[in-house]
C-alpha cells in the first residue's frame, strides 16, 4: 500500500493520549506529530483523556486542530485520585465542548474497569464502578460513543454495557477476549482497536483476538505516547508465523514514543494474522472508521462525515 493509496483514504488512530507532554509542551510541538502521521495518511485522531487534569489541555488541542476528536472521562486508575464535583466538572466538558467549526465532538472516554491494578480488593473495585456506573450515565443520556478500558473485568464490563442502550458505539481498546465475550460485545454496538502491542509475535492471546474480530468491526491504536512494545517485540519467535518488523519510531528529541504515524506497519501485521491482503483490509478499515465516526456527536444533521 503506497502513500498516496492511504492518503486516498485517510485514517484514524482510534486512541491516543495527544495531550500527554510527552508529546509536546507546545501546541507547534504536537502539530509536528500530526503533521507526521498524515504524511502517513493517519488525518483523524481520537484523543481520549483520563482525569479532570488532562480535560483543559485535551479540550484545547481539538480546538486548534480540526482532525482532533476529543473525548472526555476519568480511567480506572484515577479513580482514588479525583476530588470535589468532578460528576459535574465532566458534564460540563460533554456539553460544552465545541469545536471551532461549529461541530459538537465530544464523546465519553476512557473509562473502565480495571482489576489487575494494585491492591484492587472488592472496596476498590466497587469503587471503580461506581465512577464507571456514573460516567456511563452520561454518555447513554446524550447517546455518544464511549471508549472502554477492560483489564481482567471483562464479563462485568459486558454485564454493563447491556444496561446502556442509547450509547451508540463503543470502542474496546487493545481488548483481549474470548470468541464469546467478542460475540456478545458484538450484541451492544461494539469496535475493537488494535495496537502495536496487539500484534505482537509473543502476545498469542492479542492476536488470536485480532484473527477472531469480525471484519467490520476493526480499527487502528497507537494508545501514544506509553505504550511501547513488549520485550520481544520485533523479534522472531518460532511460534509466529513469520518475522515482525514493526518498531515504534524515535520521537522528535530521540526517544521512543507510541505515535499515531506508526499505525500502517500495525495495519500491515493485522492484514497478515487476518490472513488478507494489505489493500483489501486498507479498504475495510475505511468503511469500518466511517461506519464508527457517523456516530460522533453532532450539532446538525447537515455535519455529518461525508
Amino acid at each position: 500500500m503506497t502513500n498516496a493509496e492511504t492518503k486516498e483514504h485517510g485514517f484514524t488512530d482510534a486512541h491516543v493520549h495527544l495531550q500527554d507532554r510527552r508529546f509536546g509542551e507546545t501546541w507547534d510541538e504536537v502539530g509536528q506529530y500530526l503533521a507526521r502521521a498524515k504524511e502517513s495518511g493517519i488525518e483523524r485522531f481520537l484523543c481520549v483523556s483520563a482525569s479532570p487534569a488532562d480535560w483543559n489541555r485535551t479540550a484545547e488541542l481539538a480546538r486548534r486542530f480540526d482532525s482532533i476528536y476529543p473525548s472526555f472521562g476519568v480511567h480506572p486508575w484515577s479513580c482514588r485520585r479525583i476530588q470535589g464535583d468532578w460528576l459535574g466538572a465532566l458534564t460540563m466538558f460533554l456539553d460544552s465542548y465545541v469545536a471551532k467549526d461549529g461541530v459538537t465532538k465530544a464523546a465519553l472516554g476512557e473509562v473502565g474497569l480495571d482489576y489487575a491494578v494494585r491492591r484492587c480488593d472488592e472496596t476498590l473495585q466497587k469503587e471503580q464502578e461506581e465512577l464507571f456506573l456514573a460516567q456511563l450515565q452520561l454518555a447513554n443520556d446524550r447517546a455518544i460513543p464511549v471508549t472502554l478500558h477492560s483489564v481482567r473485568a471483562n464479563f462485568r464490563i459486558l454485564e454493563i454495557m447491556k444496561s446502556f442502550s442509547r450509547v451508540p458505539a463503543w470502542i474496546l481498546h487493545s481488548w483481549q477476549a474470548t470468541r464469546e465475550e467478542i460475540e456478545r460485545a458484538l450484541d451492544y454496538g461494539a469496535f475493537f482497536s488494535f495496537s502495536n502491542r496487539s500484534v505482537a509475535p509473543r502476545a498469542r492471546f492479542s492476536r488470536e483476538c485480532v484473527a477472531a474480530v469480525p471484519r467490520d468491526r476493526i480499527l487502528l491504536e497507537s494508545d501514544g505516547p506509553t505504550l511501547l512494545p513488549p520485550d520481544g517485540y520485533g523479534q522472531q519467535d518460532d511460534s509466529a508465523p513469520r518475522r515482525t518488523t514493526i518498531v515504534a519510531p524515535a520521537t522528535m528529541n530521540g526517544e521512543r514514543l507510541a505515535e499515531p504515524g506508526s499505525l500502517l506497519r500495525t495495519a500491515e501485521e493485522i492484514a497478515r494474522i487476518r490472513k488478507t491482503s494489505t489493500g483489501e483490509f486498507f479498504r475495510q478499515l475505511a468503511i469500518n472508521e466511517k461506519r464508527f465516526l457517523a456516530n460522533w456527536p453532532k450539532k446538525s444533521e447537515s455535519s455529518k462525515i461525508s
